[in-house]
């Protein structure tokens, strides 16, 4: 499941919606058992999209969650156009 979430934070750096898309609903296959689902919410975080899963309680909140993924994405994004 991690290298799943590993390669929608790939696709997300490139911009690369449909792999995004495949990605997170290879996530959600993996996930629904209910153990990791809160991986399709970072999933849909790095690439900006709304969160799927809406049951998970985040410490931070989900905004703050939201912020910290969407900022690695642009910041490795930044670092590869460099």
């Amino acid at each position: 499941m991690i290298l799943e979430l590993v390669v929608c934070f790939h696709h997300a750096v490139l911009g690369d919606d449909q792999g995004i898309t495949d990605t997170i609903a290879r996530l959600r296959d993996l996930t629904d058992s209910g153990d990791y689902a809160y991986y399709t919410d970072i999933a849909a975080f790095m690439a900006d999209r709304p969160a799927l899963l809406r049951s998970a309680r985040w410490i931070e909140g989900e905004s703050t969650v939201r912020g910290w993924c969407r900022h690695l994405v642009l910041a490795r994004r930044s670092a590869l156009e460099s």
